[in-house]
């Protein structure tokens, strides 16, 4: 999954959504239509006209409550989902909000938006959150500059590991393979801060083998997501597992997370260490003992 493309939504393409919510709610009990701030203002207004409803500023049990889209359903499920509804909503988002909405994939930005800058505008508003002045010389160009960097952190969704480990070669050989001290850096899922360390990767051939920058190649396409390192783990053994089907395979990843040492317990220098063993690595307690040895070697 590569980052969503911006959507610039034309007027029309909201009437429509606007005009396919009233038919769904003509024959409803509603006496008022309320709009959520921000996004669901500007629909509530279409919605209640073509209902022939007034706008009030605070819902009640008969208040039909609009809004632009369900993203994650965070802002809907503060509401009755009978009482809720929406333009728009993503793939993924909750069906119990809005399930009949026009289903959009990528960042829309609507109309009454075309000022703003898709993403950007997110980081003007965290700026603004933490009392901050995004106007300011050194902040004006922030936004851009913090995407862009999310892009590049988060770069691992558009590269498939196993099409890398594709490309094979036939060599009869048993012994391990093992390719230490790959560096990796990462963001965790919880609070989106950075974690960074080395990870050890080694397989032994069922009568193919890959070149080494692929096994490197595995570790930063799934580094660079959003992550927590046990998962990393897993996902770099499974895909050569897939891929490859040796006869073991053995992970071991040593990582410093800056969620631990910026935040909350603000505790610098700890290191988490995760492994994850299939096959022979895995049930061979000799050929377990020979890969750890060989990733303190490596480290």
């Amino acid at each position: 999954m590569a980052s969503r493309e911006l959507i610039y939504l034309a007027w029309w393409d909201c009437e429509a959504a606007a005009e396919a919510l009233a038919l769904r709610h003509e024959n409803r009990r509603w006496t008022s239509v309320y709009g959520i701030p921000r996004g669901g203002c500007v629909p509530a207004v279409m919605v209640a006209g073509l209902l022939g409803l007034p706008i009030v500023d605070a819902p009640d049990e008969n208040t039909l409550i609009v809004d632009d889209l369900v993203d994650s359903g965070k802002t809907a499920e503060q509401f009755d989902p009978d009482q809720f509804d929406a333009l728009f909503r993503k793939p993924a988002s909750p069906l119990a909000y809005a399930p009949q909405a026009i289903v959009h994939d990528g960042w829309l930005v609507f109309p009454w938006e075309a000022d703003s800058s898709g993403p950007e505008d997110a980081i003007v508003r965290i700026i603004e959150h933490i009392g901050e002045d995004p106007t300011r010389e050194g902040l004006v160009d922030t936004p851009k500059r913090v995407v862009k960097a999310f892009r590049e952190m988060t770069s691992g969704y558009a590269i498939d590991p196993l099409k890398d480990l594709a490309v094979t070669f036939d060599e009869d050989v048993d012994q391990m393979v093992v390719l230490s001290n790959i560096h990796f850096d990462s963001l965790c899922e919880h609070h989106m801060l950075p974690f960074s360390g080395v990870a050890t990767v080694g397989y032994i051939p069922n009568g193919r083998i890959v070149g080494l920058s692929k096994l490197a190649r595995v570790v930063e396409a799934f580094s660079r997501r959003l992550q927590v390192q046990e998962r990393l783990t897993d996902q770099i053994a499974d895909a050569i597992v897939e891929a490859l089907d040796p006869k073991g395979v053995g992970v071991v990843i040593s990582g410093h997370h800056s969620c631990m040492s910026l935040r909350g317990i603000r505790k610098a220098g700890g290191m988490m260490t995760t492994s994850a063993l299939r096959g022979k690595m895995k049930s061979d307690g000799t050929v377990r003992a020979e890969f750890m040895s060989l990733h303190e070697i490596g480290n």
